[in-house]
């Protein structure tokens, strides 16, 4: 069987093959390698930190009943095939929401971008070097696709861009380890691009977290898939072709045209200090600003400015779980009103129940305001005395332009890790950050398997 639209002329595709193909004889500036390794960092401390979750489990319980045999580790478990371990993986890595966000194309790109060059390269006994490299390709042509306003264009339209941009991703990554030749490149593309999937509606529920596993599942499959010599659309990622004309049909964002010579998308991401939706870190920034000042006193009313996309991806009035609550910007601007730090312990249900945060929730207005930028939050709070205090984030802690340090991570991976791996986040800290000398990478993907005891 013959490829589709084998003779359509893919300029995309074309330079996205070509990108690929050239990972190993690309060399990679410092920027771009302290940026990966704070990627592979974080990454592991936010999947690692999802032990224990109920969601969690329930999915490794799917994966163990198919007895799928292969040599992929799944963190703080057992190993499967390739595809199994990254769908455990790349949805542990989103299941808390403190992951980090490219917002060029308002996606989580390495959670199933990392998961599935993890898959793939423990399946191939490939070097810590090796998934490295695999990982900053893939996240370049997630990034690369999803830029230019259709991440934005794809969200608004209901559509998880983590689930698109993510699976691309996760396939330039597998088809990197796999060896994948051009056609086989150009295959596993557009095998992964008519997977691409993830409703905005699930937003709040464990099931957005899946997305993202599934999208690393899906971007390996492809690929595995592709090295068998499946054939498959080969122009799904030209403009106005199969993928934006799919996702968005009035035709008002198209996929531009692919370049990568202005960069690095990976040195553009943005990284969470906070345990919620990146939309709502402008306003616990400026929450936390006003917390000193309002100490306990009554408020009247408080009024949060925002894009209007951050109201309607993060604007649930009233959270009745910790997975609504953080896609609540009423209930993270009452957590940082209250002074309190939006890490993952202030996001349980006892959390969501307080008597003082339900109090401020009542009283939040979410105003939509299309002048103010994504990146960016307006807070107004009206004390029952009469006082008004105002504050405003022009770029929330964690943004490239306003970055969190090597301290700062370390601060949360410690945070997240010691709980489920006791007395041992600082080794891991400390071999995760170098993780491109690595020089015994089963040793540490085995240490990486144990869980508490």
């Amino acid at each position: 069987m013959a490829d589709h639209h084998q003779t359509t002329r893919t300029p995309n595709t074309d330079a996205l093959s070509r990108f690929v193909l050239g990972t190993r004889e690309r060399p990679l500036p410092p920027d771009v390698m302290n940026a990966a390794l704070f990627g592979i960092v974080d990454w592991f401390g936010v999947a690692l930190g999802a032990e224990g979750q109920e969601p969690v489990a329930a999915l490794k319980r799917v994966v163990q009943g198919w007895q799928g045999q292969g040599a992929s580790r799944i963190l703080l478990g057992g190993v499967s095939s390739a595809p199994g371990a990254a769908l455990v993986n790349g949805t542990m890595a989103h299941t808390l929401d403190f992951d980090d966000t490219h917002v060029g194309s308002i996606a989580h790109l390495s959670g199933p971008t990392l998961a599935a060059a993890l898959a793939v390269g423990n399946e191939c006994g490939a070097s810590a070097q090796e998934i490295l490299q695999a990982y900053v390709t893939g996240f370049e042509v997630g990034g690369r696709v999803g830029n230019a306003g259709l991440g934005v264009a794809v969200n608004e339209r209901h559509i998880h861009a983590t689930g698109v941009f993510g699976c691309l991703g996760a396939v330039a990554a597998a088809a990197v380890l796999y060896r994948l030749d051009d056609l086989g490149v150009r295959r596993a593309l557009g095998l992964a691009a008519t997977q691409v999937a993830g409703l905005t509606g699930s937003f709040g529920t464990p099931a957005k977290p899946f997305h993202a596993g599934k999208a690393a599942m899906n971007g390996v499959l492809a690929a595995q898939m592709a090295r068998e010599g499946f054939p498959a659309g080969m122009d799904l990622l030209e403009t106005g072709a199969g993928l934006d004309r799919a996702l968005v049909q009035d035709k008002s964002v198209q996929v531009h045209a692919v370049d990568f010579s202005d960069g690095w998308e990976i040195t553009r991401n943005t990284f969470k200090p906070y345990a919620s939706c990146l939309l709502t870190h402008p306003v616990i920034d400026a929450g936390r600003q006003l917390a000193p000042e309002l100490a306990g006193r009554p408020v009247a009313k408080i009024q949060v400015l925002v894009h209007p996309l951050a109201i309607q991806l993060a604007g649930k009035p009233a959270p009745a779980t910790p997975f609504e609550g953080k896609f609540s910007l009423a209930f993270c601007t009452a957590l940082s009103l209250c002074g309190r730090t939006a890490m993952q312990t202030d996001f349980t249900a006892a959390s969501v129940a307080e008597p003082r945060l339900r109090e401020l929730l009542a009283v939040v207005e979410l105003l939509p305001s299309p002048e103010i930028a994504l990146t960016e939050a307006r807070l107004l709070v009206m004390v029952a005395d009469g006082d008004r205090l105002s504050a405003h984030t022009p770029l929330a802690l964690g943004n490239p332009s306003r970055p969190m340090s090597w301290q700062d991570m370390q601060a949360k991976f410690t945070s997240l890790v010691e709980p489920v791996m006791p007395g041992r986040a600082g080794e891991l800290f400390s071999m995760l950050s170098r993780f491109d000398r690595q020089q015994d990478l089963p040793a540490l993907m085995a240490m990486l398997g144990r869980t508490k005891t």
